[in-house]
């Protein structure tokens, strides 16, 4: 009995269980502690040294030392990001981009093309009234996540989805942009890049088609899958 109470003494430290060769009776009682384990508060959090080893490798990506790292080494650091949430983030830049195509060429870091869905439909994200000289707003229909405003009475829309991995902005003041909460990465409101901290250039935010209707604001959106 000796190797499955260390085994189950292990689970209850939160340390990697050592292996052993375990009869039927054993591996049943393995399985009940590995299930009860799971249902402590708390289990499904990743461990807080693997929080702030990413936090510094994080700090890393911001901030290379000069002589540029290697591919593979990118790639660990990113297979290391996905484990710890960073693919949640990246979803709702992947799900757009499933339902949405740009058009004109490729985007700049000066520029970008519009979203245009491949099945599209027009949705009110605001009243007309609430959208004054000057006014931006978020929003959110369908697949499609951005801001719209108007500015020189013109309506402009862009993506709210970072160009860099995927990341909701948000709306910030003092000046008026957006920031991404991810990796500090801003844009103006027209989508295009004021700052970031990639060794490559960061392409613009795509505008989305937008227009006035019966006093309310609508942009081009997906159908709902």
């Amino acid at each position: 009995m000796r190797g499955i109470n260390r085994y189950i003494e292990d689970l209850v430290r939160s340390r990697r269980p050592r292996r052993f060769r375990a009869s039927d009776d054993e591996a049943a009682m393995a399985r009940a502690a590995i299930t009860l384990r799971s249902a402590r508060p708390g289990s499904g959090e990743p461990a807080e040294e693997f929080v702030t080893a990413l936090h510094k490798r994080l700090a890393d990506e911001l901030d290379p030392p000069p002589a540029r790292r290697s591919v593979a080494g990118r790639r660990t650091f990113l297979s290391a990001a996905a484990t710890a949430g960073a693919v949640a983030a990246g979803a709702a830049g992947a799900a757009i981009d499933h339902v949405l195509t740009t058009s004109g060429s490729g985007p700049s870091p000066a520029a970008a093309g519009t979203l245009v869905p491949g099945r599209g439909i027009w949705l009110t994200v605001a009243n007309s009234a609430d959208l004054p000289e000057g006014a931006v707003r978020p929003f959110t229909v369908s697949a499609l996540t951005g801001f719209v405003g108007r500015a020189g009475g013109q309506l402009r829309a862009v993506s709210g989805i970072c160009t860099h991995q995927g990341c909701r902005l948000a709306m910030a003041d003092r000046p008026a942009r957006l920031v991404c909460p991810c990796h500090g990465a801003t844009f103006a409101l027209d989508g295009t890049v004021l700052t970031h901290k990639f060794p490559d250039p960061l392409a613009a935010l795509p505008q989305i088609e937008v227009r006035e209707a019966d006093r309310t604001v609508q942009v081009y959106a997906p159908l709902e899958p």
